[in-house]
């Protein structure tokens, strides 16, 4: 059975996102409020944990605890807390899915409680320099480089394994799917898989096409992590509820009628302003669409990419 316990310090105060908090590029307007770290037990070892930010797991047991995903540093003590509570002992292994800031604020407090950081080499090539984007077509935004101390000292490129507390944990590398550096972890034995931001569960995802993100890519490591699933597996999506494969059906529908929908209008050369005026994305709207990733923005990103493949 699933249990979920509270975890709320008042060292849990954070500023909360105008939107929906993703990552430190987004402005901060509101004021600070208490975010509490909430722990649902999976079984087998495996706990998810979710306050502010992408949602991390962890697994705890006789050889160490070994975490996926550090939110923001402001998070990490909670988070550590949380971890606590749980094995009482500290992390031993960090992975991070993905460079977004709500996955790796969290990284030098965790580094500094003891944790090895592991990720794709191309999570390290973006959290040691200064990166400046195109904040969906028009703020330029800069994510400052992050402290050594939070950069990951372990990098690989397709897969990585490792065996720890009676799980084989696979982590699998997503080519041009959220970012260019994405990993989505697999625990075989439990039969739990860890997306990363490859799930926004029920709404509309980020495609960080800045970041080498693809809908293409996006699709297709959706498609592949449905394939390791069945009826059974428990699934931590970066964002949102706990999912099944089902989840994963849902959202591979909407993705390809969504993509479809938008090439429609590029194909009849229509421009961004005359797409979203179109207003293609209407029959998702009302179950798909978030404060965060609203209508315009997610017709904008789609548009946007599927204007560069073709260009391509």
């Amino acid at each position: 059975m699933i249990r979920q316990t509270l975890l709320a310090t008042a060292i849990g105060l954070a500023l909360l996102p105008a939107a929906t908090a993703h990552g430190v590029h987004l402005p901060v307007n509101q004021q600070a409020q208490p975010v509490a770290v909430v722990t649902t037990d999976l079984g087998d070892g495996l706990y998810m944990l979710q306050g502010r930010g992408g949602n991390i797991g962890v697994l705890a047991g006789e050889d160490g605890v070994f975490v996926i995903d550090s939110q923001y540093a402001d998070m990490a003590p909670g988070i550590l807390d949380a971890i606590d509570a749980i094995a009482e002992d500290k992390p031993r292994f960090l992975v991070n899915t993905h460079w977004h800031g709500d996955h790796v604020g969290g990284n030098a407090a965790i580094n500094g409680a003891g944790a090895t950081i592991i990720a794709h080499q191309g999570v390290r090539d973006r959290v040691t320099v200064d990166v400046t984007r195109e904040w969906f077509g028009g703020q330029e935004i800069t994510t400052k480089a992050s402290p050594p101390e939070a950069w990951p000292v372990i990098t690989f490129n397709d897969q990585m394994t490792l065996y720890l507390n009676g799980q084989t944990i696979r982590l699998i590398h997503a080519p041009t799917a959220h970012t260019d550096g994405d990993t989505f972890i697999h625990f075989e034995e439990a039969n739990v898989i860890h997306t990363g931001d490859l799930m926004f569960n029920g709404s509309f995802p980020f495609v960080d096409i800045t970041s080498g993100g693809t809908f293409a890519g996006f699709i297709a490591a959706t498609q592949t992590m449905s394939d390791l699933a069945n009826a059974e597996t428990r699934i931590i999506p970066g964002h949102g509820g706990l999912a099944t494969k089902a989840d994963f059906a849902a959202t591979l529908d909407m993705l390809d009628s969504v993509v479809a929908a938008v090439k429609v209008e590029v194909d009849a050369g229509k421009t961004l302003d005359e797409t979203l005026d179109a207003a293609p994305l209407t029959p998702w709207v009302e179950d798909w669409a978030s404060s965060f990733m609203t209508e315009p923005r997610f017709t904008t990103l789609v548009y946007q990419d599927l204007v560069r493949s073709a260009a391509d």
